[in-house]
């Protein structure tokens, strides 16, 4: 897969929903009002929590949420200039890949500042019912967000499966246009994280099948990241959010049922069996440890091998572990104090 072109404002994947107080979004203009992109997806749930149950304001947070359907795309907003100054967006969630693609695309100004979730079950390949095995995606075209954690997970099981990508067709897609796509055909499978494998086991039946997680082949992260700017100018905001964030991870893995109720409500779902799904395999972090830093290495490496990293890889310039050792020095491991 060519690296992606992160130019242009494209909000067209957003849910369509803020979550925030009553006050007018100025976010960013003064330290407590913060803007925070990320997903509708129950990796998401250590943040759901601390909305919820009003961790942010506990830290004195006037949080605003927008939400997007990948964390790609809500990177190319995160990019957009606002009022004179680049970049909309205090702070923002998305996968590794992404993640890794906007440092070195925004020369380096944005930085990671911590692991939210990990996990490998989340992710998942659906496939046609009579492609029974991995060598049978030979070419067929498979579906994937292109510039996300798919695409690291589709090309990491195609190269354990003895098969390199020019075998197959990549079709680049948002989530949730993949389970209908398929159901239609105009498919042959997809990779990409829950809810959306549900969805299509739920709206095409038989006709189709979970082929493979990403057990085995990669992690897949949701993470936090910022402009290092804003982290600058804003002191004690990271922090503070960080803090909030904590205590969200701490009640969501004790609260299965409040979890639940805040997709129901704040999404309008109907069918939460796929949020109950995710749930069940979150690995929640909020942290930095070496399980991460092993990973972001491999992630590296791949991405050199595929042309995909075009800048010499820096965990120095990529991660800002400052803020959390400030915050939760317990969830930094050595590999991240310098």
């Amino acid at each position: 897969m060519g690296q992606r072109t992160w130019s242009g404002f494209i909000v067209i994947a957003v849910i369509g929903l803020t979550v925030a107080t009553a006050a007018p979004v100025r976010a960013g203009h003064e330290d407590g009002k913060v803007l925070l992109f990320s997903q509708p997806i129950a990796k998401a749930d250590a943040i759901w929590m601390a909305m919820q149950q009003g961790f942010f304001k506990d830290e004195k947070l006037d949080v605003t949420v927008k939400w997007f359907s990948a964390g790609t795309t809500a990177m190319q907003t995160f990019q957009s200039g606002k009022d004179g100054k680049r970049g909309f967006g205090d702070f923002n969630t998305g996968g590794e890949l992404p993640a890794a693609n906007f440092w070195q695309n925004m020369d380096e100004a944005y930085a990671l500042l911590a692991v939210i979730e990990r996990d490998t079950e989340g992710y998942v390949g659906i496939a046609r019912a009579d492609i029974k095995t991995g060598q049978d995606l030979k070419g067929k075209t498979i579906a994937t967000r292109v510039g996300s954690t798919g695409s690291w997970f589709v090309s990491e099981y195609l190269k354990a499966q003895g098969l390199a990508e020019k075998d197959v067709t990549i079709k680049n897609m948002d989530p949730h246009i993949m389970p209908p796509a398929l159901d239609r055909g105009d498919i042959d499978a997809f990779f990409i994280w829950e809810p959306y494998g549900a969805q299509a086991l739920k709206i095409s039946g038989a006709r189709v099948h979970k082929l493979t997680t990403a057990k085995g082949y990669m992690n897949g992260y949701l993470v936090l990241g910022a402009w290092k700017w804003y982290v600058r100018d804003h002191p004690g905001v990271t922090e503070r959010m960080l803090r909030a964030i904590d205590r969200g991870r701490q009640y969501a893995a004790q609260h299965k049922d409040d979890v639940i109720k805040f997709a129901r409500e704040q999404f309008s779902m109907q069918d939460t069996a796929p949020v109950e799904a995710d749930y069940s395999y979150n690995e929640r972090v909020v942290g930095l440890d070496k399980v991460a830093w092993d990973d972001f290495h491999k992630l590296a490496v791949w991405m050199k091998e595929i042309g995909l990293l075009k800048r010499p890889w820096n965990p120095k310039a990529f991660f800002e572990p400052r803020p959390l050792l400030r915050a939760l020095p317990e969830r930094v491991s050595s590999e991240f104090r310098w």
